[in-house]
């Protein structure tokens, strides 16, 4: 398993919520274009295709990132997440 960050810059708002509804369907949404995934690279692929389906190449851009699991994240501000999430 790895953890990858997911992020997005959509240029049409209707791509932009279809978007959004493929990635919440695989990764936890942290805030606005990004989400953070726990899983396999299969899982990633998976959903990166998913969004592929609905992005303008020429418009759009989708980035993934691996990273360190998000258990020692600094946040400031409001959460979206509940308390009991944890993102390890």
């Amino acid at each position: 398993m790895a953890h990858y960050l997911i992020c997005y810059d959509i240029a049409d708002p209707k791509r932009l919520v279809r978007v959004h509804r493929r990635a919440v369907r695989h990764a936890a949404f942290l805030q606005y274009s990004v989400y953070y995934l726990n899983g396999s690279s299969d899982q990633l692929q998976n959903m990166l295709s998913e969004i592929q389906d609905v992005i303008d190449n020429d418009e759009d851009d989708v980035r993934a990132y691996t990273v360190e699991p998000l258990t020692d994240a600094i946040q400031i501000g409001t959460s979206w997440l509940p308390e009991d999430i944890l993102l390890q």
